[in-house]
């Protein structure tokens, strides 16, 4: 959406006319200015807030809100210092002045209440909200006819009949001031606080605000008028708002316009920074130099000057647009952060947060090639551009990148870096890429194992054991009815060879697994253990893997030693579930827990190492008692 400069003429014109209320006020003699204070608070701060939405988000309404509150009070500080100083200096129309600045106040202090009812997307947060905005609409409108109509007419302190005087201000309204201003600020709290559910780190400075600017609306309305408490805290509650809101513009992009602001106060700033210490250089020198030698003294400030004006547009262009324009460290931050990565299977996973940070850039993602986000930071909004990464001819994935704001093209220097990280990303993505196709081979191969080995176990325990045990029988017999040293031999070899058979099957695969199945053999693991209490939780587990059973049998079988001999638990708790297409084991006991200065033994390893095979993870955690914990995926 194309940006719009026009509105900037309301912070420019509510300035003006705070300007000239002040000075006309501060012509009058005994003027009460304490509501003046709060009219130049809103109509300088607001206005700018508003304009800056406004410019980016012509139909905002927020943004409007912020403006049209900042109008009102101007205008009733322009208004009442006419009024006040034109009284005493015979001017016209200061009675119909007067009268305007007792009501036009409600239309900007009535905007700034609604404001947390649009915050922060210029809508109500759910449709049960509109009948309460509608009665609080109405109700504003409804004080505003009071306020025309009621008998007195206040202007700084002082007093006088109005021309349309219909309604007593006491009681009358002033109650339905109280009222109406109460509900106003109470309600539009309310209205932000149940969005804070779904958006607090934006929202939570700005309902802080709303929040203090609520309590000091309900002091004001309610606590007698003399001492001020109320007027004093709604001096320090009202600039809470714009600042907050800018807070999160600037850190949470709540308007998805920080660019446009940093660019619009930092170029601001800074060219009046330059202009003002160029003068008074310039001043300086044009005081210690002849006349007739300034303009050679004017030409030498300014070549000096001009190395302190290309760092300080070098250091806001890094601000504004981060290290776009130094690869070099760009490269380098990315090379940091892709070596500091441990697991190569995770070596993107700050790779998205690291360019976005960069190139100050709101949102940032790596895709591989089959589709799947491996890293992303931040939120878009609006198109992105799309890099293709690409390794050794082989594409690999995307690296997408949002525009600073909507509607505002990358430049061809972002473009360019972004490029330059693009290959290293690609490199980095066929790493992480080949490591998980070895741990997957790897997974694979063990479960091929495991496989196999039940296989050849159940071959051997049904097949080869038995026909030899029948043999050694077959040879008993034969020796029993012709004793001979030969037969006897070949007896005793067939009964040495059915043992090794024996030892081969329980070698290759624990047999109460076959026997039991996993949960059986958990109990049974349980059954054998001599000293403290062991119970064991099994959930209905789906048909397993031979090597899903015997990872998490060993482990378990592991665990349970260790807590037997190291840790002189009282009760020992064994779990096992299947949820997610992973099966979960816990062995959990109340025993001393894990030393501090940990050593990771062979029994240890080898549970992270059969975790680790299968793609799989193993913690350890101590708190009251060791909890061992393996991850398998099924």
């Amino acid at each position: 959406m194309p940006t719009v400069r026009w509105p900037w003429i309301v912070p420019v014109l509510c300035a003006v006319a705070v300007v000239v209320g002040v000075v006309l006020t501060a012509g009058v003699a005994h003027a009460d200015t304490d509501y003046l204070v709060l009219d130049a608070i809103v109509g300088l701060t607001y206005p700018l807030t508003g304009a800056l939405i406004v410019t980016a988000r012509p139909r905002h309404p927020v943004g409007w809100l912020f403006c049209l509150g900042g109008a009102g009070l101007a205008l009733q500080a322009l208004t009442g210092g006419y009024a006040a100083f034109g009284e005493a200096h015979g001017w016209p129309g200061t009675l119909a002045a007067g009268w305007f600045a007792n009501w036009v106040f409600l239309t900007g202090f009535g905007s700034l209440l609604l404001l947390p009812l649009y915050l922060p997307d210029g809508r109500l947060p759910s449709s049960r909200w509109r009948l309460p905005a509608g009665l609080m609409i109405a109700a504003l409108a409804g004080l505003h006819v009071v306020l025309m109509l009621r008998d007195h007419i206040w202007v700084w302190g002082v007093e006088r009949p109005s021309p349309v005087g219909l309604i007593a201000t006491d009681p009358y309204v002033s109650t339905a001031f109280a009222v109406v201003v109460t509900v106003l600020g109470v309600g539009g709290a309310a209205a932000l606080a149940t969005r804070l559910r779904r958006d607090l780190r934006r929202l939570l400075p700005v309902f802080a605000a709303v929040v203090t600017l609520a309590a000091a609306v309900v002091a004001d309305a309610l606590l007698a008028a003399e001492p001020q408490i109320g007027v004093a805290l709604l001096a320090v509650a009202l600039p809470l708002v714009p600042v907050a809101t800018a807070v999160s513009i600037f850190r949470y992009r709540l308007f998805d316009i920080e660019v446009l602001l940093r660019r619009t106060v930092v170029y601001t700033l800074l060219t009046g920074l330059l202009l003002a210490v160029y003068l008074g250089v310039v001043a300086t020198a044009h005081a210690l130099v002849a006349s007739t030698e300034t303009l050679v003294a004017t030409a030498v400030v300014a070549v000096a000057f001009a190395p302190l004006r290309a760092a300080l547009q070098k250091a806001v262009g890094r601000w504004l647009f981060g290290n776009r324009g130094d690869p070099v460290t760009a490269l380098n931050q990315l090379g940091v952060r892709l070596e500091a990565a441990a697991d190569p299977t995770r070596l993107l996973d700050d790779a998205a947060e690291t360019v976005a940070s960069t190139l100050r850039l709101p949102w940032v993602a790596v895709v591989s090639a089959d589709g799947v986000t491996v890293s992303e930071t931040g939120r878009r909004v609006g198109g992105a551009v799309q890099l293709p990464l690409t390794a050794s001819g082989h594409h690999e994935g995307e690296l997408r990148a949002a525009p600073r704001s909507p509607g505002e093209p990358l430049s061809r220097a972002d473009l360019a870096v972004l490029t330059d990280l693009a290959r290293h990303l690609a490199v980095a993505l066929a790493a992480a890429r080949l490591a998980r196709e070895v741990r997957e081979s790897r997974a694979d191969l063990v479960r091929a194992r495991e496989e196999e080995r039940r296989r050849l176990r159940r071959d051997l325990h049904d097949g080869l054991g038995p026909g030899l045990a029948a043999i050694g029988i077959g040879l008993y017999l034969i020796e029993a009815a012709s004793p001979g040293e030969e037969v006897r031999n070949v007896r005793e070899l067939t009964q040495t060879l059915v043992a090794d058979v024996r030892r081969i099957v329980q070698g290759l695969r624990p047999p109460a697994l076959d026997e039991l199945g996993l949960a059986g053999a958990l109990e049974d693991l349980a059954l054998d253990a001599i000293g403290p209490e062991v119970t064991v939780t099994v959930s209905e587990l789906p048909e397993l893997s031979a090597a899903v059973e015997v990872a998490a049998y060993r482990i378990v079988q592991e665990a349970l030693a260790n807590a037997l001999k190291h840790a002189g638990a009282g009760r020992i708790d064994i779990s096992a579930t299947a949820e997610g297409g992973e099966l979960t084991v816990t062995v959990t006991d109340d025993g001393c827990g894990l030393p501090d200065f940990l050593v990771e033994g062979v029994g240890s390893g080898s549970m992270r190492d059969r975790a680790a095979e299968l793609g799989g993870t193993l913690s350890r955690t101590s708190t009251n008692g060791t909890t061992v914990k393996a991850v398998l995926p099924l």
